[in-house]
């Protein structure tokens, strides 16, 4: 008889990675995956669609048959990612003991590991006639594990050492609701998730524009780097597709509200200038040994961080950028709005009521051009101290103009 497909997982990176892949780079045929067997594919796409099925898409590619995810962050209330966190495996002990455990501690009393384990004889493996025991170091395993997960609470009185029961949460109608929002825009939304299926149900009333469905699969990365950077400690870094894991000195995560990524950014070595990686692309984080020079670091980003554009340093010298705007202050002020909005740490200068330029010290001169493109028809000159990226940039908006227009455009055309 064929084996029966389990959907449950143990480690979840690798689910994580295929729902990335899906999601992210959309339709997927099984020969797209080439780290893994066609048999792990499989499983793991039936694992996907056990957990969103309502969400998956199929194309037929020929007699081939593609899959994607499909989210609509604007018809959704509830980040349905969060399903594939409630998926891990466990063994027939995992269960046994976890609805034993909460049943023998219910009634807030302590007890010791041999008084659990003979409630555990009496009062449910009597029921039992398959010969099914449990051994006393398995159960110290498992409340040790409780008590490292908060669920049950440890002490000592002389030699003997009790469990007993840590309280439940208990959240005002004010505080559900909060949760209810925060879990879908915080790090770490998953915990807030959590908490509300132990509460009763609660009417959607939350719906968010710009919301990034993605986040969920980083929340345990998130939340290692957070520790990390909480108690100044060295990571071992593991990303997708690389063997060696990388030495990383973490002193920010930040969130790009340009794209939606999420970044670490730290140091390889000593010395070294800051390095970007996002969480995305990150498998797993080591906590290892407390880095002595933490504080002196954090002070460096801090005023680096003045004059960072985006996630990225192309250059490390702060180049002064000037950019000159032909805008009418009368019948166009909202683009001089926009610009204060949208133009982070620099300056709008008032030239004349038709000419304004506009000022910014930056690392990031590739980063900026999104930005800078979004004005052209009114930019009249610029200005960087960077001949090389000034043409580059030039050229990049001739090579847009031809695709549009005629060819043998040239960058003194425009």
């Amino acid at each position: 008889m064929a084996k029966s497909f389990n959907e449950l997982i143990k480690n979840f990176s690798v689910i994580r990675n295929y729902v990335r892949e899906f999601y992210v780079y959309g339709f997927k045929q099984r020969e797209d995956f080439t780290t893994k067997s066609g048999r792990s594919y499989d499983n793991e796409r039936r694992r996907i669609e056990s957990y969103l099925r309502e969400y998956v898409e199929v194309e037929r590619q020929g007699n081939r048959k593609a899959l994607r995810l499909f989210i609509d962050p604007n018809e959704i209330t509830e980040n349905p990612m969060f399903a594939v966190w409630q998926a891990k495996s466990f063994t027939k002990n995992d269960v046994f003991l976890h609805f034993v455990l909460m049943d023998i501690f219910a009634d807030g009393e302590e007890y010791s590991v041999n008084q659990v384990l003979a409630q555990i004889d009496e009062d449910y493996l009597v029921h039992f006639h398959d010969g099914f025991i449990v051994e006393a170091l398995t159960l110290r395993k498992k409340l040790a594990e409780y008590v490292e997960l908060d669920v049950l609470r440890r002490t000592e009185s002389g030699r003997e050492v009790y469990f007993s029961r840590v309280a439940s949460v208990v959240l005002s109608d004010r505080a559900l609701r909060a949760v209810q929002f925060f879990k879908e825009m915080a790090p770490l939304g998953v915990l807030g998730h959590y908490l509300l299926q132990q509460e009763r149900g609660l009417d959607a009333v939350f719906r968010y524009k710009h919301y990034f469905v993605m986040h969920t699969l980083e929340e345990q990365v998130c939340l290692d780097l957070l520790v990390a950077i909480r108690e100044e400690r060295w990571v071992a870094l593991t990303r997708f597709g690389r063997e060696r894991a990388l030495r990383f000195l973490p002193v920010k995560v930040l969130n790009s509200a340009q794209s939606g990524r999420r970044y670490v950014v730290g140091k390889s070595k000593k010395g070294q200038f800051f390095a970007f990686h996002r969480l995305d692309q990150i498998e797993r984080v080591n906590l290892v040994e407390v880095a002595t020079d933490f504080g002196m670091e954090k002070a460096h980003f801090d005023e680096v961080r003045k004059f960072m554009w985006s996630a990225g340093f192309d250059r490390r010298v702060v180049h002064i950028l000037r950019v000159t705007l032909s805008i009418d202050e009368v019948s166009e002020a909202y683009m001089l709005d926009r610009i204060r909005m949208e133009g982070r740490h620099g300056r709008l200068i008032r030239l004349t009521p038709k000419r304004f330029e506009y000022r910014v010290e930056t690392y990031d001169l590739n980063g900026m051009k999104p930005f800078l493109r979004t004005f052209v028809g009114r930019i009249v000159a610029i200005d960087s101290g960077d001949v090389a990226w000034e043409q580059q940039f030039f050229a990049e908006i001739a090579d847009m103009y031809r695709l549009y227009f005629e060819e043998g455009t040239t960058v003194g055309d425009i």
